[in-house]
């Protein structure tokens, strides 16, 4: 009787191992997502190696186009233009001060960049708190309260 327990139990264990053994491979397995490098060159049908030199080259490429005054367009990601700041007054460490005209370069995203970043599973980097203007920075903002007074009921 005790040998059928053993032979039983030992037929179990066989059988449990069987199935742990054939059910390994079909586990799955994440896979890291590719790399910006790696997308470039599957969609381009480049090599990694050429991908990473056209990469290289854009941003030179850009920087002398900007240099002559030209707009840059990258499709489905935006513009590239030089725009000029004019001077303006400023604070600069809490004291006033004039800042000299300067050209900057300006970003326009195009509308499909704009979807991308609002899409359900983009995270922001940063968050850029609203700017609240106080007046006077060492004093509290005053608690006035509008007018209480009941309207006029008297009509002309």
């Amino acid at each position: 009787m005790r040998r059928h327990y053993v032979l039983a139990s030992g037929m179990a264990c066989g059988a449990l191992l069987v199935l742990l053994l054939l059910s390994t491979p079909a586990q799955f397995k994440p896979q890291k997502e590719p790399t910006l490098l790696q997308r470039v060159a599957e969609a381009s049908r480049l090599s990694e190696e050429n991908a990473d030199r056209v990469l290289q080259a854009l941003g030179p490429a850009i920087r002398e186009e900007l240099a002559k005054g030209k707009e840059v367009s990258l499709p489905g990601l935006g513009r590239f233009r030089v725009v000029r700041v004019q001077e303006h007054r400023d604070l600069v460490d809490g004291r006033p001060a004039i800042i000299p005209a300067a050209n900057r370069v300006e970003f326009i995203a195009s509308d499909t960049l704009d979807g991308a970043a609002n899409a359900a599973g983009a995270k922001p980097a940063d968050t850029v708190v609203p700017f609240h203007y106080i007046p006077l920075p060492t004093q509290t903002p005053g608690q006035k309260v509008g007018n209480t007074r009941a309207p006029p009921t008297r009509v002309k």
